[in-house]
């Protein structure tokens, strides 16, 4: 199946003569939310529905707490989970502390299984009317 996508307008004003460029967008055609998920891999093993919601639950339960302890989460195929953090520049090692980090996120990296799915992925292009 392909994946979708559109053509997205943008500005660039960072040009003398402000541009236009054109731009490929996936194009999503819903959402599939915890409840559906779960639903799904219940089908698809022994668990039932409620197990697979649970397992989810625990698991980001526990993800959340060993980021927060400076671990690496390793998910095998789905891929792996860190913090990473946005700071300020300091002119010497002894001025850097906390109030240098101006923004947290999580980074996560794709597994085997994934990554080989995004090489694999077709595209069709979708006029919008």
């Amino acid at each position: 199946m392909a994946v979708p996508f559109t053509v997205t307008k943008k500005y660039i004003p960072s040009q003398p003569n402000p541009t236009i460029a054109y731009y490929p967008r996936v194009a999503t055609s819903g959402v599939l939310d915890l409840e559906d998920l779960s639903e799904r891999v219940s089908i698809s093993c022994s668990a039932t529905q409620s197990d697979c919601y649970a397992v989810v639950i625990g698991l980001v339960k526990e993800i959340s707490s060993a980021l927060e302890q400076g671990n690496i989460v390793r998910l095998g195929h789905l891929g792996s989970f860190q913090i990473s953090v946005q700071s300020t520049a300091s002119a010497t090692p002894e001025e850097v502390d906390k109030s240098k980090i101006k923004r947290s996120s999580i980074v996560f990296r794709p597994g085997k299984k994934l990554k080989l799915m995004l090489k694999q992925l077709v595209f069709k292009k979708i006029i919008k009317t």
